[in-house]
């Protein structure tokens, strides 16, 4: 795989690698596989008629660099565009790793990044999804301004990324098995076709060795309880769907830097700000632009520090927060596509 490396607007960017790296990756992938080795495609993916030397030739840029490994955009040479994501850290056989990927393959849900096809071989583990143009909610509530700048997502937009978001984790929470998702951040989170929120990268922790914590970028994320066992469960998946939505509310990262260069822990920044009765002063500037929208943007703050609490106990299931917000935002329901939110 020729990788181009070049930020892609994930707000994660790697160095840049030279040829010669470039050039032996490539030749570690291609000739250390095993003959039967091959990329699997799901049933519903017979559109996608690449091999594995496809895959390799393909240009290719860095999409992302998280704690699972590292994602690209892959463009081949019929235009057709993926991403890739290949793993590190894999800790099951190959024979778990392709249960695992039946398992989240057959999940279809219009707010869950379907997996498309996946690789494994002694020195790569691919997983192969979709590729959304607009970049991930965290580009698009951060991106390249700065904290308090303007974001180009509106009340509506950002209720659309709550409630299908919700809904997604709800659904992959709901499969046989308590399948948990395990990495839940802004990044993770596309827009489907009608402006929904989509979770990406489902079934992927339970792959890996433990929870990485030393990651800046997802520690903001994290359960308080996944830092001693290092397990995530649905429970956390919970708080940290908490987090995204205090992050929408208030257009602040996760973990930020205030005036005095001091990190600041969002929940423990929006919970102290609401115990002073300041409430007023969480959310996005932004937002007070829309009108009539001040009650909803109340409730939806009231449910993500109900997600945030810290004893998991005490934290509803994400089913549960679905009717919740679905309370808040009444709906006019279709039968053929993903209901629209009320109108602002």
């Amino acid at each position: 795989m020729v990788l181009c490396c070049k930020d892609c607007g994930e707000g994660v960017s790697e160095p840049v690698k030279s040829k010669k790296k470039e050039a032996s990756m490539k030749a570690k992938t291609s000739t250390s596989r095993e003959k039967d080795d091959k990329i699997v495609f799901f049933a519903d993916c017979n559109h996608l008629a690449f091999d594995l030397e496809d895959l390799l030739r393909a240009s290719a840029e860095v999409f992302g660099k998280g704690v699972f490994g590292t994602t690209y955009r892959a463009a081949l040479d019929d235009a057709t565009t993926v991403v890739v994501k290949r793993l590190k850290d894999v800790a099951v056989g190959k024979k778990e790793f392709e249960q695992q990927m039946e398992v989240v393959g057959k999940i279809k849900h219009e707010n869950v990044d379907p997996i498309r096809a996946y690789y494994y071989s002694k020195n790569e583990k691919l997983v192969l999804s979709d590729y959304y143009q607009q970049g991930s909610v965290s580009s698009m509530l951060h991106g390249k301004r700065g904290e308090g700048s303007s974001s180009s997502l509106d009340w509506a937009s950002r209720l659309r990324i709550a409630i299908g978001t919700a809904r997604g984790i709800a659904h992959i929470h709901a499969q046989p098995g308590n399948l948990v998702h395990g990495n839940i951040k802004a990044s993770n989170i596309f827009l489907n076709s009608q402006g929904y929120g989509c979770v990406a990268d489902i079934g992927l922790a339970t792959l890996m060795r433990s929870v990485p914590l030393a990651d800046s970028r997802v520690t903001g994320y994290r359960a308080p309880e996944v830092t001693d066992t290092r397990k995530a469960t649905q429970s956390s998946d919970v708080y940290s769907f908490g987090v995204v939505l205090l992050e929408l509310l208030t257009g602040k990262s996760p973990l930020y830097a205030s005036d005095g260069e001091q990190v600041v822990d969002l929940v423990r920044w929006v919970k102290s700000v609401v115990k002073e009765e300041w409430t007023a002063e969480v959310f996005d500037v932004e937002l007070w632009k829309y009108s009539n929208v001040e009650e909803e943007m109340v409730g939806m703050l009231h449910i993500g520090i109900t997600c945030a609490v810290k004893k998991p106990h005490q934290r509803p299931q994400m089913s549960e927060v679905v009717k919740m917000m679905e309370g808040i935002c009444p709906e006019k329901r279709s039968e053929v596509s993903t209901p629209t939110v009320c109108a602002t």
